[in-house]
Order: structure tokens, then C-alpha cells, then sequence
């Protein structure tokens, strides 16, 4: 992946031997780079920027997952820009309800809208996303009497209920507006199965796509083949751009240091390596799209072949029960709860592999952008992943070996094959993830801002 502008010569400065002098050195002309262009440049044109950022489920510090409005949001901050990140008040992803208004969390400002609170049905989850629009609406006055008008409104689409919402506001307040897709609307539910499609409300998202595709002025999107999918849905020519998920600026940082950070878990996957052991991680959903059924039966093959590799699953889903149940003959796999990042980084750094799963799915050709797969190259010395290659397209350099999806017996192999070569070095690992660190990511994002479509 190549950075905009001036961050396309800046790459070059990163040696392949990954040397932690040119990574040093790369690391300080972005931060150089960034710097001299607050205010002048391709970058900001005409000054640092009121951005409104609008995530209903947006995540960060004590809020749960979702990080990446926080990230972005922190390091458009650190770029000059006023930068204010609208949510939900209370969504399922939330670790506790927020209380309606502005707070500031860890340097980056957050105003919660005022949303019904649900249980596990999904009549409640559908009535607290459709009052994101109207609860917007209400409090737009006073983000702007706190915050500013906005120059520039992004819309990040964990759904599409609020999007035409987001563009009359922009518009009223003359500011641009870019739409940023996360997932595809209806394509997503329909090719995973949870939603036929004569289902009123899959007519009913795939005109609000095509509504959105339409309006926004930038469509920016975390998955790098969808563009011809929004293009054949209204997507002018141009508009479209590819920028994926990635790691914090401190995360990379504290990958230098992960070797101080203790926890039980940590000390569960030392114990079985003193035992003579190589431990397979997998940290991450626990639910259908996550494929982890294949996971444990190439376990389970490698249960008879190599006895000596076991396979640790952290993290939570509706799907977990299941799974319990599926390796309950297996003495290689042990589940455990799900914790915060900044133990699952010292598990995947103590771990010899990580592995993650996706399941054959025409979705998928559209491009992926897991989380845990930036994560999984920053800290673990290898990891593997059961994809198709299209899935993969633009982020190869991720991952130490690629396998076919729904194939145990391939994936058991590749697991195998992987903990037999050597470990990535933490100079390469570090020198890979800085290609997409947020603070390059959040430049890249608004170079566009000077190149209206």
C-alpha cells in the first residue's frame, strides 16, 4: 500500500533487511512530513479542518470495539484539525451506557446521542439504529455551539440509517461530505445467510446504498475490490478510495516493550512452551463469519499428527456455546475469555503463531480488513490465514503463509509448515505495520481533501 503525496518517497526510507535505523528514521520524516503540512499542502488546504466524524458504534478506551474512529479521530487531532466523534450512547458493543453529550476520552472528543437501550433482539437493536438519525438531528446545534460547524462530515457505515441525515446536515452547514463503508449494505447480510433476498428491509438498505453511493463526494471504503460493486450502484468515477484498518501509533511503539506486560494468560501460554509445546493463537469473534470451526478441525487433524501444538481461542460471539462444544474431545485447544487489546498483544507475542479463518464466500471477493489481522502481524513471530487470495488482494504482506478457506486438512498443513520456518523478525514485523499506522492512514485519508470529486 502506498501513502499519498510525499509519503510515497518517504516509503522507500524502510530498508528490506528492516533495520530498526531506517525504521526509526521513516517513522520521524512522517511525523516531519505531517508536521510542515498542518496548515499549507495537498494535506489541509486552508487551515486545520472542524471534522465530525459519525460512528454509532464507535469504540476506544473503556467504550469497546470499533477503535478506529478513535484512532483516526486522535491523529487528525494531532494533525492540526478539531476533530469531534459522534455515537450512540448505549449500542451492544458498549462495555456501559455513556450519558447523552460531550465527553473527552483520552484527548479525542466524543459527543453520545441519546439511544434506546436493548436486549439481544433484533427489534431493539433495529429501533436504537433508526433513532440515530432523529437523535442526531436534535443535538446538531449544540455539537456546533461546542465544537464548531463542520468543514468536513464523515459517515462510517456500521449501518445505513442515518447517512441521508448526515448529508443534509453537511449540507446545510456547507461542508463536505464523504461516506466511509465498512461493510457492504444489504450484500453482506444476504451472502451471509441472515437475510433472504425478498426481505422488504434488504430493498429497503439496497436503495439507501445506492442513495448514499450517490451523494457522498468521497466514498472511502476498508475494502479494496468494492469499487466496481459501487460503481455498477451509482458511484461516480473518481469518488472511490481504498483505506483498510491498520495499528495505533502506540501499539507500534509498545511492540518494543511487550516483553514487560504480564498477565495470567501470558503466563498460560509461557507454561505451555516450558512444556515443550508450540501454542497457536487465535483472539477474536467467536461467531458464524468468523469461521473458527475450521480452526478447530484442523486442530483437531493436527491433534494425531503433531500432538505437540496446541491451540489457545480467546474472545466472545453468539457461536461460542458451540464451539465449546465441537473441541470438547480435544486435549490441544483451551478457550479463555475475552480480554483487553493490550493483553491480547502480549498473548500473540508470546504465542508462536497466530491464525485466523474466513469461510468461501463471494462477499469476500470484495476484499477483507480484520482488526485482528494488523494486530496479528505487529505481535505474533508468524501467522496463517484460510482465505480465498482474492479476500486478501492489497494486504499480503500481513500474513506469513495463505491457505485455502473451508479446508482443514490445508490449513492444519500451512499451520504445520509455518511453525516449522522461521519467525518474522520484530524489525520486519514493526517496519510492515508502520505502512499502516494510523498516523500514515489518517494522512492519506485527508490528502483527498483538496481534490474534490
Amino acid at each position: 500500500m502506498e501513502c499519498a503525496g510525499g509519503f510515497i518517497a518517504l516509503r522507500s526510507g524502510v530498508s528490506a533487511s528492516g533495520s530498526k535505523r531506517h525504521e526509526a528514521r521513516w517513522f520521524l520524516d512522517v511525523i516531519v512530513a505531517v508536521d510542515n503540512r498542518r496548515l499549507v499542502g495537498p494535506y489541509f488546504p486552508g487551515g486545520p479542518m472542524n471534522i465530525w466524524l459519525l460512528h454509532p458504534f464507535a469504540g476506544g478506551p473503556g467504550l469497546g470495539r470499533h477503535w478506529r474512529p478513535f484512532w483516526l479521530a486522535d491523529a487528525w487531532g494531532k494533525m492540526g484539525h478539531r476533530v469531534v466523534v459522534v455515537s450512540a450512547g448505549f449500542h451492544h458493543l458498549h462495555r456501559e451506557p455513556r450519558a447523552p453529550g460531550p465527553q473527552r476520552i483520552n484527548g479525542v472528543d466524543f459527543w453520545f446521542l441519546d439511544t434506546p437501550r436493548y436486549d439481544g433482539s433484533n427489534l431493539g437493536r433495529l429501533r436504537n439504529n433508526l433513532s440515530f438519525a432523529p437523535a442526531f438531528r436534535s443535538a446538531t446545534s449544540a455539537i456546533a455551539a461546542q465544537f464548531g460547524e463542520p468543514d468536513l462530515m464523515i459517515a462510517s457505515s456500521p449501518h445505513l440509517f442515518f447517512i441521508s441525515a448526515a448529508r443534509q446536515i453537511a449540507q446545510r452547514f456547507g461542508a463536505r461530505f464523504w461516506l466511509e463503508v465498512r461493510d457492504l449494505w444489504p450484500e453482506s447480510i444476504v451472502a451471509l445467510g441472515m437475510t433472504p433476498t425478498w426481505h422488504p428491509l434488504v430493498r429497503l438498505l439496497g436503495w439507501k446504498e445506492r442513495s448514499a453511493y450517490r451523494a457522498a463526494d468521497r466514498v472511502i471504503c476498508l475494502l479494496a475490490g468494492a469499487e466496481a460493486h459501487m460503481r455498477a450502484r451509482g458511484l461516480s468515477a473518481g469518488k472511490f478510495i481504498w483505506i483498510p484498518n491498520g495499528v495505533s501509533d502506540g501499539e507500534i511503539q509498545s511492540a518494543l516493550t511487550i516483553e514487560t506486560l504480564g498477565h495470567p494468560l501470558i503466563d498460560r501460554i509461557n507454561q505451555l512452551k516450558q512444556q515443550g509445546r508450540r501454542v497457536v493463537l487465535y483472539a477474536g469473534g467467536m461467531g458464524p463469519p468468523n469461521a473458527v470451526e475450521v480452526v478447530l478441525d484442523a486442530a483437531a487433524v493436527l491433534g494425531s499428527t503433531s500432538p505437540e501444538i496446541s491451540f489457545v481461542l480467546i474472545g466472545s460471539g453468539t457461536s461460542l456455546a458451540a464451539l465449546k462444544q465441537r473441541a470438547a474431545g480435544l486435549a490441544n485447544v483451551e478457550f479463555h475469555d475475552e480480554v483487553d487489546r493490550s493483553i491480547v498483544h502480549g498473548m500473540l507475542h508470546a504465542s508462536d503463531c497466530a491464525v485466523v479463518a474466513f469461510h468461501k464466500n463471494a462477499l469476500y471477493h470484495h476484499g477483507i480488513s480484520p482488526n485482528k489481522l494488523f494486530d496479528y502481524c505487529l505481535f505474533a513471530p508468524r501467522s496463517v490465514i484460510a482465505c480465498e487470495a482474492q479476500a486478501l488482494a492489497g494486504l499480503e504482506d500481513l500474513v506469513t503463509a495463505r491457505c485455502a478457506p473451508d479446508d482443514p486438512g490445508a490449513l492444519a498443513a500451512s499451520l504445520r509448515a509455518a511453525l516449522d520456518g522461521p519467525a518474522r523478525s520484530r524489525a520486519v514485523r514493526v517496519a510492515i505495520a508502520q505502512r499502516y499506522s494510523y498516523s500514515a492512514l489518517a494522512a492519506r485519508y485527508l490528502a483527498e481533501a483538496g481534490n474534490p470529486a
